[in-house]
């Protein structure tokens, strides 16, 4: 019995197209593309982590100097040699190393000729806090321990321009302090998340269904689920922008108030801190007690920046601006919002 052959499926052109190149053209420009785009990423990915390194060694050689100054058996050596061998291998590496150590050395000198002009000559300990700051809640890099058992908290800033974060806050402080609730658009984004890599097929569709913090570990590796995550992740930022301001608007004087110390790190925090802003054409260094006019909450408006950001304001004067985030700039990372000076 001869069998019937199958009738020919014809598929459509555009499903084709939509799977890959067709020729050889196609192909390099298609590969040309990836590669660009994971060189980006890898950059981008490469830029982060040299930052907070950046950030690491100013801060541990501020630590250092002041450990040496003030006699304290405490020695960083070992874990700044570490941090320096790290970025040796980043782009431009041994000039942000020298960068640092030229600018720690100079804020060393002028913080510790502030600090002795304010009578502080008993420092005991001192601990370095690091990224450590969000667990303790406090916007304290550097500890400085006295024999009283009173703390001196150094908040270390070294930029190039600007005035760096002031604070990140986690989606947990916007829930007590502003109320804020994105549980549902939380929800919903991840939805359409999986929906989208269900739909691309393949590898993507197979994750499509695991836990979220394996598809957020597969982001680098898949340069794809990043521009999803901001695809998606984008309508939560602008929502959570409006939901901000009116719940702060609504918020009573003691409430701001409560909010602003949160940003300022004044909420729950014994330290007396002492802020330290070190840029390449000057050097700062006042006391966090010159904000406690700002937070005491009476008079303060939220408006609109921009679809993803907003100000506090008093007497249309813009004290804080805040950002609303992912912890790196991804949908599917934690969300947050960022406070940054004017």
């Amino acid at each position: 019995m001869k069998l019937k052959s199958l009738p020919k499926i014809e598929r459509p052109r555009e499903k084709l197209i939509q799977k890959g190149p067709q020729n050889l053209k196609e192909f390099t420009i298609f590969i040309k593309q990836t590669l660009e785009k994971k060189m980006k990423t890898n950059s981008i990915n490469a830029l982060r982590k040299s930052s907070r390194s950046k950030a690491d060694l100013f801060e541990l050689l501020i630590a250092d100097n002041m450990a040496k100054t003030f006699g304290v058996r405490k020695d960083f050596k070992k874990i700044i040699d570490n941090l320096i061998n790290s970025l040796k291998k980043f782009e431009n590496g041994y000039f942000r190393i020298e960068e640092e150590k030229g600018r720690a050395e100079k804020t060393a000198k002028q913080l510790i000729k502030f600090l002795k002009q304010t009578g502080i000559n008993n420092v005991k300990d001192i601990d370095w806090i690091g990224r450590h700051h969000q667990t303790k809640n406090t916007l304290s890099d550097v500890d400085l321990i006295l024999e009283e058992g009173k703390i001196i908290g150094l908040s270390l800033k070294s930029t190039r321009i600007g005035l760096g974060t002031q604070k990140n806050l986690g989606y947990k402080n916007l829930k007590r302090h502003l109320l804020l609730d994105l549980d549902k658009e939380m929800e919903r984004m991840w939805e359409k998340i999986r929906l989208d890599l269900k739909q691309r097929g393949g590898y993507l569709a197979s994750i499509c269904t695991v836990p979220k913090s394996i598809i957020k570990n597969k982001k680098r590796k898949y340069p794809i689920i990043e521009e999803i995550g901001k695809k998606y992740g984008y309508p939560v930022q602008v929502k959570s922008v409006k939901q901000s301001i009116k719940s702060f608007n609504n918020l009573n004087q003691k409430e701001k108030s409560s909010f602003m110390k949160l940003i300022f790190g004044l909420e729950e925090d014994k330290r007396k801190l002492l802020n330290i802003l070190a840029q390449k054409a000057k050097i700062t260094i006042y006391w966090n007690e010159v904000y406690n006019s700002i937070i005491s909450g009476e008079g303060l408006q939220a408006r609109k920046i921009r679809d993803v950001s907003y100000g506090i304001y008093l007497k249309n004067k813009l004290l804080i601006r805040l950002q609303a985030s992912f912890t790196n700039g991804i949908g599917i990372s934690a969300y947050c919002q960022r406070a940054f000076l004017p």
